[in-house]
């Protein structure tokens, strides 16, 4: 039985590393934005901005088959089955590259009815285009290096992706002021940055998977059908969580274009950089967490896996709660990093002050979701996915902006992650009482 003492730092061991490499990851979205936003301009933020929901398609599948194999990976090693724990990973590689490219090219073909879809017309349509035909190249193997990241952490070694991840930073802000300051390239500039920065990645992991993992291997595998399922369902609340996102997001986007215009969605994006970024702090710890978690599972040790749950929930509360008070009273400053002029800035800054809610609350919703993930209990999991990614935040989405305006736009987040909360804290409690 662990000590309160030995839970942190076990917790902090995993996590840290995993935040940091979050964040790092979140500076690539950042950096990208700040050079976007002050040498190409607001209409080019926002053109990125109408395009996300095809990035949360792929960190959705990502996610699925990352989380899914990496939780049964994890649970083998707790019962020292090591050989199938590295078909079970080479596996999940393959498949997501294989279904990343297929996705790849049907999303190209579907820029003109996208782009329809969400009456982007213009210069907006330029912007578009220019960007995501590049990205569609990236986007595989973004999905890789996730997963590579979620295995490696599962091995052990969270430290050696926090590396990884620093590179990317590093090496993305160089080609971005290279690419858009001194070459003058556009948005192409910010998309080529992140296909070269995750190419190098990708081999870097690679490389790592083939000489340097303690227990998990790239190997030989036959195809495992029964392996696919278990680990697609595993892994399905994070991948509904994801879809949810992106069809939400396009609903705001649409909300946002029917009631507000342009200016909305610019505005509307600098802030989501803010709410992207505490975001992967939060799925950083529940990604510290899931190995533990799994491992703990596998070793039948539950109460410990209880208890590490409760303290990543009591830090992120703490954690949210700070973020919610900077961004509350320093909103505007933040909206000057992007170019904000001085309409969008006060936007900006008054939605913090309604939207700062969400912080306090999505954390304890994420590990929440993550810990059911990892204890092999996909619906409740999915459950809290779909409330907050997708029943709520859409019902919310078409009712608060008719009502209210963009006062209502920042209201739909925290109200949903408030309510989803209550149903998160039901089911825990339910799964508590089984024990």
């Amino acid at each position: 039985m662990m000590t309160n003492n030995d839970r942190l730092k076990t917790l902090l061991g995993y996590s840290i590393p995993s935040i940091i490499a979050m964040i790092l990851s979140t500076t690539l979205t950042l950096t990208d934005g700040y050079f976007v936003g002050n040498y190409v301009g607001e209409k080019a933020l926002a053109s990125i901005n109408l395009g996300l929901p095809i990035l949360y398609l792929y960190l959705g599948l990502g996610l699925c088959i990352g989380v899914g194999g990496s939780v049964i990976s994890g649970q083998l090693i707790g019962r020292k089955d090591r050989d199938k724990a590295s078909s079970v990973f080479t596996e999940s590689i393959v498949t997501a590259l294989a279904i990343t490219l297929l996705l790849s090219a049907g999303v190209y073909l579907l820029f003109n009815p996208i782009l329809r879809l969400l009456k982007a017309e213009g210069e907006l349509s330029v912007f578009f285009k220019s960007y995501y035909r590049i990205m569609l190249f990236s986007y595989p193997l973004l999905v890789l290096t996730t997963i590579f990241g979620m295995f490696i952490r599962t091995d052990g070694r969270p430290q050696v992706f926090m590396g990884i991840s620093l590179l990317e930073s590093v090496l993305n802000f160089i080609l971005d002021y290279v690419f858009l300051k001194k070459l003058n390239m556009g948005v192409k500039g910010s998309a080529y940055a992140t296909l070269i920065v995750k190419v190098v990645s990708c081999t870097i992991c690679i490389l790592y998977f083939l000489f340097s993992s303690k227990s998990i291997k790239i190997k030989r595998f036959s195809f495992d059908c029964a392996v696919f399922q278990q680990s697609m369902l595993n892994g399905s609340s994070e991948f509904i969580g994801e879809m949810a996102g992106a069809i939400s997001m396009m609903a705001l986007n649409y909300v946002l274009m029917k009631y507000v215009g342009e200016g909305g969605v610019a505005a509307f994006t600098i802030l989501g950089f803010a709410v992207y970024g505490y975001n992967m702090i939060t799925i950083g710890f529940g990604q510290g967490l899931s190995p533990i978690v799994s491992v703990l599972w596998g070793e039948n040790e539950r109460e410990e896996a209880v208890d590490m749950r409760r303290l990543a929930s009591n830090i992120l509360f703490v954690l949210g709660l700070i973020t919610a008070l900077i961004f509350f009273f320093f909103g505007k400053n933040f909206a000057s990093l992007f170019g904000a002029g001085e309409e969008c800035a006060l936007s900006v800054s008054r939605g913090f002050k309604i939207f700062s809610l969400t912080f306090v609350f999505m954390g304890y919703d994420v590990i929440a979701s993550m810990y059911f993930t990892s204890i092999s209990d996909p619906l409740s999991s999915a459950i809290i996915s779909l409330l907050r990614g997708l029943v709520l935040l859409l019902l919310f989405t078409f009712l608060f902006p008719y009502l209210w305006g963009m006062d209502g736009v920042w209201a739909v987040s925290p109200t949903t992650e408030v309510l989803t909360a209550i149903v998160a804290f039901s089911l825990i409690r339910r799964e508590n009482n089984k024990g």
